[in-house]
């Protein structure tokens, strides 16, 4: 039976945490222990509950370090200093690292029935629109900050949907719950930056994704090195773990083709070499440009690397995420 605790609205498992700020839960942990960043409450089990400005926090700090902040130097900053130094360090205001309130919509027959009769809302959310069906929502124009539609299945038509230009242009952000899905169409929403979500799913964790900001698209162009300013250029999401490159590496043996084998190969060297570079020491601000440098001009390789592998898997008919 949960807790009194566990049952308060917007409290959030170290996993939840974890899927929403794209921080490993053992990096969590080691991070909360080293630098106390924030102190989530716990269990009568010992289990970690962290509130929504604890996320918002960890997203923040998330956001910094793939800009090339050290964690160190930003771990004990308070909020408002996060925030200026987000404001400071490049792409895109503060607003839109974590905002203060979001307008919200909401598509699906099931999910629109529990929106409606939806308790304990959070006060920033602003529920604007909530819709049966993607044709009225679209008919309606409403323009909102996140927009999560749900879907029984997913497939190739609704991949059309989702970019469809007059659902895009009156969403900032979207979130997709789905029942059942392949995981090429699930491939194809990471691509898209569309965050997805396997029902069931409740809705205070729906909640969650409007103050995660979404990953804009990939820039592959070469970067400028300045030996006097780290980098605000975030790295490019992966899009294998590093148990789907093993999974490929090892079912790829047997082919004549070892292509994939070896591209699995040197895209586990550029992730170890992207790990490697945030955690140099760094003795003057040129030392924390030149690792952020190198750290963004690798993941920028990893990626490309990633994308022409996700081709060739693709090609071949392999499926890495059922083997791995």
């Amino acid at each position: 039976m949960a807790t009194q605790l566990e049952s308060m609205p917007n409290r959030y498992r170290i996993g939840a945490v974890s899927r929403l700020t794209g921080i490993p839960t053992d990096t969590l942990r080691i991070w909360e222990r080293r630098y106390e960043l924030v102190q989530p409450q716990r269990t009568e089990k010992g289990g970690r509950l962290y509130s929504q400005d604890d996320v918002t926090r960890l997203t923040m700090i998330k956001t910094l370090v793939d800009r090339g902040h050290a964690i160190g130097t930003i771990a004990r900053l308070g909020g408002d200093e996060l925030r200026q130094r987000l404001a400071q360090s490049g792409s895109g205001h503060t607003s839109e690292m974590a905002p203060s309130h979001a307008r919200v919509c909401i598509v699906g027959e099931a999910l629109s029935i529990r929106a409606r009769h939806a308790q304990n809302i959070p006060e920033s959310v602003d529920l604007v629109g909530v819709y049966s069906d993607l044709d009225h929502f679209v008919e309606d124009e409403n323009d909102c900050d996140t927009l999560i539609i749900e879907f029984p299945f997913l497939d190739q038509d609704t991949i059309r949907q989702l970019q469809d230009p007059g659902l895009r242009n009156h969403a900032n952000n979207v979130v997709v719950v789905y029942a059942f899905a392949p995981s090429g169409i699930l491939r194809q929403l990471k691509r898209l930056h569309i965050e997805s979500e396997r029902a069931p799913v409740t809705l205070d964790h729906l909640w969650q994704h409007a103050f995660t900001p979404p990953q804009g698209t990939v820039d592959t162009a070469a970067l400028a090195f300045d030996p006097n300013l780290v980098t605000a250029e975030p790295a490019p999401p992966r899009i294998f773990s590093n148990g789907e490159l093993a999974a490929l590496s090892d079912i790829t043996t047997t082919l004549k083709c070892e292509c994939p084998h070896h591209m699995s190969s040197i895209i586990e060297t550029l992730v170890a070499f992207e790990e490697y570079s945030t955690r140099c020491e760094n003795q003057t601000s040129q030392d924390a440009a030149l690792h952020a440098y190198l750290h963004v001009m690798t993941a920028k390789a990893r990626w490309l690397m990633e994308v022409a592998l996700e081709k060739l898997a693709e090609v071949e008919g392999l499926d890495p995420r059922s083997s791995s």
